[in-house]
């Protein structure tokens, strides 16, 4: 297990370096610049290239890319084109935001995929199975956006049931943790929505090749409870791929947040990345970037070392430990 760690820990070094080498170079080449002349003609084009020269626009890729490295080692993300702000802070006021709607839309996934990728194998004639495996074909094939959009008309508008609130985390300033739960239905369901559906066919594929093992045979053979058999010897040798596939996945999640931010106009990192992009902030999007890449590589090695838990078997080649 020591030296599992330790590999992933050596590789991801250099990727992290590679993700965020690709991402500046396709941030700055992009067309556009945050600096250029406004429509009214009041910037003079030396301020405009007084102001390149301050951030450092006018040096060549390969220098800028070293520079920002070097600051990003200090924990030093830099301050947005826009309106100066330290990039640091407009992060930690985002990320707490995204990490709740992404956490809790991930534990629901985990939470329903489960029961019902179980269920569905423990129970794969039945109607009920049927109508749920047809449900969750056609779920699969669904954009969450639409879904979010959806919901909103149906659930949240003077033209539906306006049951829940439209926008945002919060109806105002003192509001409880009761009013925060409110504001959390929709985007969470919305967010959960596609990974249920991946995660519960996998649950679902792996609770079903493991009933069909001879150990699960030795064990109904021995008289143990149906359920029993499900809960304690099927299900927990199904959960290698689910686990490697959720690790996996979350990156994903957390990419996805964007569009649901965005349709719920809350103010997390998917938001703060979008508004980063139109407006060509570059120090923004790279602190959006940075993080995106640290959640990519911790969740890899997340995945490696539950996997390893969850499946001793489970080694690097060569290992006896």
């Amino acid at each position: 297990m020591g030296r599992l760690i330790v590999t992933r820990l050596g590789l991801m070094l250099p990727t992290f370096v590679v993700m965020t080498a690709i991402t500046f170079a396709v941030a700055h080449l992009a067309p556009g610049d945050p600096l250029q002349l406004s429509d009214d003609g009041q910037a003079s084009a030396a301020a405009v290239d007084a102001a390149r020269r301050e951030l450092g626009l006018d040096r060549p890729l390969t220098a800028r890319y070293v520079t920002w490295l070097s600051r990003l080692v200090r924990l030093d993300l830099g301050r947005s084109v826009v309106d100066r702000a330290p990039v640091t802070g407009r992060i930690g006021e985002a990320l707490p935001r995204t990490v709740l709607v992404s956490g809790l839309a991930l534990l629901l996934s985990v939470l329903c995929s489960i029961a019902l990728g179980a269920f569905l194998a423990a129970r794969q004639r039945s109607a009920a199975a049927r109508f749920f495996s047809g449900a969750l074909a056609l779920a699969s094939g669904v954009p969450s956006f639409w879904v979010a959009v959806l919901a909103l008309l149906l659930l949240a508008t003077p033209r539906g049931l306006e049951l829940f609130p439209l926008q945002g985390l919060s109806s105002g300033p003192g509001a409880g943790v009761v009013d925060l739960a409110w504001h959390l239905v929709l985007p969470v369901f919305c967010l959960a929505w596609p990974t249920t559906a991946l995660l519960t066919r996998f649950v679902r594929e792996g609770v079903s090749t493991a009933l069909e093992q001879d150990f699960v045979r030795a064990a109904r053979a021995r008289g143990i409870d149906e359920r029993r058999v499900l809960l304690r010897h099927a299900l927990p040798n199904a959960m290698v791929p689910v686990v490697t596939v959720i690790g996996l996945h979350l990156p994903h999640l957390v990419a996805g947040s964007v569009v649901i931010e965005r349709v719920f106009g809350i103010s997390g990192m998917g938001l703060l990345a979008f508004e980063a992009i139109g407006t060509r902030d570059y120090p923004v999007v790279m602190g959006v970037a940075t993080v995106m890449a640290a959640v990519t590589l911790v969740s890899m090695l997340v995945t490696d070392v539950a996997a390893a838990f969850v499946d001793p078997r489970i080694r690097l080649p060569g290992s006896s430990s």
